[in-house]
């Protein structure tokens, strides 16, 4: 026991600070959650009580957690059974040390906490829908969201973006899942599960799909300034199987315009100069003007000025004759 221990404390300070503070607060909150249901149970020796539906302040609940707005955030790392604190246990610290080397503590933490606080927002608007529209109680007041699920959910979606060709074997190498297609295959098992009624908590895994997809597509922030990802391969439609990928890509399409339209995410990038951070809008005139224009310009002009320095540093150092351009530019003169 006392190595099981120590080999779990070798392994939480190995951890990266982002997924350290994760994992921390996934312990700390499920623990508090934990113990206050315990000590209901022993104090009124009523079962229900144990409930997580009596602790609105930590746990999400649409229609009791509106004076609670912090659960937006608590209840994601609540966790109200053994095997879904068993399993985030053993999924978030991976994947966040994982995503950590790549983005840095900052980001990280940045996209958990928005993917918690969208997807719950999401699911209690939909409580609340239903319960203005159905009269039903069951939707505002005895539904509770918590837990990783969403961030699960979100995390996968990351994974595909950044080695989408990555295979999974498992069972001996006699099965083999690309990482692409685990995103979906997780939102395949929430629809099931919310088919059979079980829609907390599983609904927040599609929540967290979403949400993750449209950050990363539209907002996330690379390390050269270019803001979302907009390569063909992570579009929308292909998520979906191949047959209905254009009628998805049409509805994909129509969405984003009017989106674009509001601003509230940016117009796809055609053309996007990684050195100079200048991009343009599609689609291009046919001569490749705009931006490229001037990011090809700029580029000349920034080669031209190296080539003069290098020149002028070999002119003063070995002989006073002029040197050679060492690069060459489309359009200069030649020197003598």
């Amino acid at each position: 026991m006392d190595e099981s221990l120590r080999a779990l404390r070798a392994r939480a300070t190995s951890l990266p600070v982002g997924a350290r503070v994760l994992v921390g607060l996934l312990v700390a909150f499920s623990t508090l959650l934990a113990a206050l249901r315990e000590l209901g149970i022993l104090q009124l020796n009523r079962v229900v009580i144990g409930s997580a539906l009596h602790y609105p302040y930590l746990v999400l609940i649409p229609g009791a957690s509106l004076w609670f707005p912090w659960t937006l955030v608590t209840a994601g790392f609540c966790e109200t059974s053994v095997i879904e604190f068993a399993v985030s246990l053993a999924t978030i610290p991976f994947a966040a040390q994982y995503l950590e080397r790549f983005w840095g503590a900052h980001e990280l933490l940045r996209f958990s906490v928005v993917i918690m606080v969208v997807s719950n927002v999401i699911a209690a608007f939909l409580s609340l829908l239903l319960y203005i529209v159905f009269q039903s109680n069951t939707a505002a007041f005895k539904t509770q969201f918590h837990g990783m699920q969403a961030l699960q959910s979100a995390y996968l979606v990351a994974f595909a973006q950044r080695i989408p060709q990555h295979q999974l074997k498992l069972f001996s190498a006699r099965f083999a899942i690309s990482v692409r297609d685990l995103p979906m295959l997780y939102v395949g098992v929430s629809n099931v599960m919310c088919l059979l009624g079980y829609t907390s908590p599983w609904m927040l895994i599609q929540f967290g799909w979403l949400a993750s997809w449209l950050y990363l597509r539209f907002y996330q922030l690379d390390e050269h300034g270019v803001r979302g990802d907009a390569t063909e391969a992570f579009a929308f439609k292909y998520w979906f199987p191949s047959f209905v990928q254009p009628y998805v890509g049409m509805l994909a399409d129509f969405v984003h315009g009017h989106a674009a339209r509001l601003g509230l995410v940016r117009e796809t990038v055609a053309y996007t100069d990684l050195e100079l951070n200048v991009d343009e809008p599609a689609p291009l005139d046919a001569a490749g003007s705009g931006a490229r224009a001037e990011a090809e310009r700029r580029r000349a002009l920034a080669l031209e000025a190296l080539d003069q320095r290098m020149a002028n540093e070999t002119d003063t150092s070995e002989s006073p004759r002029s040197a050679a351009p060492i690069f060459a530019v489309e359009g200069d003169e030649e020197r003598a």
